[in-house]
């Protein structure tokens, strides 16, 4: 699976065309989204709250988080719990984020339960919502898509929508017959 990000990763970047990112004005002072040449998404619109909106499916590789953020005794309930993904520094340099509130990405995951129960253990979520540890993580290699940045009590918030576990290539095994000449 480390492969398979770590190829994933490589082409995102060969592929990146070199050129000058686009901002983006937000209409919040000298606020401006900025959008990375070799982007995996295109900028649709600004929605309320000076959200931005972008179009576009990916393959998001990063650091997997469930847990509690905010009120966190237990017994949790399970809204307390969210998914999100740090992602692999490759791929957050080719993707959309605040000129001026350039604090680390974390992007939460819109339909993040859906992802935590195939890759969290029964074991771990009852752990979790019983206060005995603190979040579950995981390396993950996940295909995304409705991205959109925000800002959220001054500082940027990024989500995207889960929709699958990216598929490892499967590479098949060739027996040679032997036969390499013209005979």
């Amino acid at each position: 699976m480390r492969a398979l990000a770590a190829l994933l990763s490589l082409a995102l970047v060969a592929a990146a065309p070199a050129g000058k990112p686009t901002e983006i004005r937000s209409g919040l002072g000298d606020e401006a989204l900025v959008v990375p040449a070799g982007s995996p998404v295109r900028f649709l619109r600004f929605g309320k709250d000076y959200e931005g909106r972008f179009s576009g499916r990916f393959v998001l590789t990063g650091t997997f988080f469930y847990g509690c953020e905010i009120e966190c005794e237990p017994p949790l309930q399970k809204d307390q719990v969210f998914a999100a993904i740090v992602p692999d520094p490759e791929i957050a340099a080719v993707l959309p984020h605040w000129k001026l509130r350039d604090n680390d990405m974390r992007i939460y995951l819109v339909n993040g339960e859906r992802l935590a129960s195939q890759i969290v253990t029964r074991q771990e979520r009852a752990a979790l919502l019983a206060g005995k540890i603190d979040d579950v993580r995981r390396h993950v290699t996940i295909i995304v898509d409705d991205f959109r940045a925000g800002i959220d009590c001054d500082s940027a918030f990024y989500s995207a929508r889960f929709v699958a576990i990216a598929k490892p290539i499967e590479i098949a095994r060739a027996k040679p017959d032997g036969n390499y000449g013209c005979g």
